[in-house]
C-alpha cells in the first residue's frame, strides 16, 4: 500500500560524510531541516504542516529507514499509519514485534514486543506494519479500555467515504474475524483484557466522542443505550440519534462540533448553515421524543458531569 500523506525524507549517512551530508547539516544548524531520529531530516516546513498524527506517522516511517528489513510496527505505531483515532497523545516510542518470548531488546525510541510476529503483515511504503485487525488485539491487549474500544470502534465501522482506509480499499473488520484471531493468539498476554474490550465495541458509535461517551455510561452504571436509531416527524425522517434509551423516550446525542468545521461534514455548506441545519434538526427530534440531552467533549471527558447530564433526564443507576 501506499500512503502519500508520509514525507519524503532527507537523509545523512553517517558513516560517510558527503559533501550533500554536510549540506543537510547546515541547513539543520540554520533551522530549515527537522531532525526526526539520528540521520533522518524533514523540512520545516513539512513538519509544520503536520498534525500531531501525521508528526507520529513520520517518525514512524523514519524509524523504518534505520531498522532491518521485516521489521514490523505495531500497537501505536501501527495504529497512526491505520488512521485509527487515539484518546490522549501517542506513544513516545515506536513500537515492533518480535518472535514470541524472546527477549526484549527495547532501546531509546524503539519499543520491542516479544509477542510473536504476524504471518502475513500488511506493508506501507515498503515497510511492515500489523494488519488493521492485529492492530486492534495488540492495542486492546495494552492500553486502556477507553482508548482500545475508540480504536476497535472505529475499526468495526465502514471507513468514512474519502478517508484513507477508503481510498485504499481496506474493509473494517468484524467481531468474529477479532475473535478468531485472539484465539489464534492464545495463550496471549492480556487476552482478557482484550476480551472485554471486543465484547464492548460496536462499530455503530460514529466517533471517538461517542465511544468515549458510552464507556463512560458503562462505568456509571446506567443502562446501555441503543445506538444509532432512525427518527422521523410528520414531514418525514429526521436522521439517527447517537443514543436512545426507550424506557425513557431519552435521546442522548454527542457534539464534538467538527461537524460544523470540517469539509467532509458541511457538504458544501458554511458553518453557520451547519449550526442552523443541526437546530432545526434538533427542534425536531425534541418534538418527538419525551426528554432530549447533548453533551460534548467537556462533558463526555467527566464523569461526574456526564452522570448530572442524564440523570436530570430521569436516567438512573442499575449498578
Amino acid at each position: 500500500m501506499i500512503d502519500d500523506s508520509l514525507p519524503r525524507f532527507e537523509l545523512v549517512k553517517v558513516a560517510a560524510l558527503t559533501g550533500a551530508d554536510r549540506s543537510l547539516r547546515k541547513r539543520y544548524a540554520r533551522g530549515e531541516l527537522v531532525r526526526i531520529r539520528s540521520g533522518v531530516y524533514l523540512s520545516r516546513e513539512q513538519w509544520n504542516s503536520l498534525d500531531a498524527d501525521g508528526r507520529y506517522r513520520a517518525r514512524v516511517a523514519a524509524a523504518a529507514t534505520a531498522t532491518a528489513e521485516g521489521t514490523q510496527f505495531s500497537h501505536d505505531s501501527a495504529a497512526a499509519m491505520w488512521r485509527l483515532p487515539t484518546l490522549g497523545p501517542w506513544s513516545r516510542d515506536m513500537h515492533v514485534l518480535g518472535p514470541r518470548h524472546s527477549g526484549g531488546r527495547s532501546n531509546a525510541g524503539l519499543r520491542y514486543h516479544g509477542v510473536g510476529r504476524e504471518g502475513v503483515p500488511s506493508t506501507f511504503n515498503g515497510f511492515e506494519v500489523t494488519s488493521l485487525a492485529r492492530t486492534v488485539i495488540d492495542i486492546s491487549c495494552t492500553t486502556s479500555f477507553a482508548r482500545a474500544v475508540g480504536m476497535a470502534d472505529n475499526a468495526l465501522r465502514p471507513p468514512d467515504e474519502g478517508g484513507f482506509r477508503h481510498r485504499i480499499g481496506i474493509a473494517p473488520v468484524t467481531h468474529l474475524e477479532l475473535t478468531q484471531l485472539l484465539t489464534s493468539l492464545d495463550p496471549y498476554y492480556a487476552s482478557a483484557r482484550a476480551t472485554r474490550v471486543l465484547e464492548f465495541a460496536d462499530g455503530r458509535s460514529a466517533s471517538l466522542g461517542e465511544s468515549l461517551s458510552r464507556v463512560n455510561i458503562h462505568f456509571l452504571g446506567f443502562p446501555p443505550p441503543q445506538l444509532q436509531v432512525p427518527f422521523s416527524d410528520s414531514d418525514g425522517f429526521i436522521g439517527y440519534v447517537d443514543f436512545y434509551w426507550p424506557e425513557l423516550d431519552l435521546i442522548g446525542e454527542f457534539d464534538g462540533y467538527v461537524k460544523y468545521r470540517e469539509a467532509r461534514y458541511l457538504n458544501g455548506r458554511s458553518a453557520a448553515d451547519a449550526v442552523i441545519d443541526e437546530k432545526v434538526r434538533e427542534d425536531r427530534l425534541r418534538r418527538v421524543c419525551r426528554a432530549f440531552a447533548r453533551w460534548d467533549w467537556a462533558v463526555a471527558r467527566d464523569r461526574l458531569r456526564l452522570a448530572e447530564r442524564l440523570g436530570a433526564h430521569g436516567l438512573i443507576r442499575t449498578r
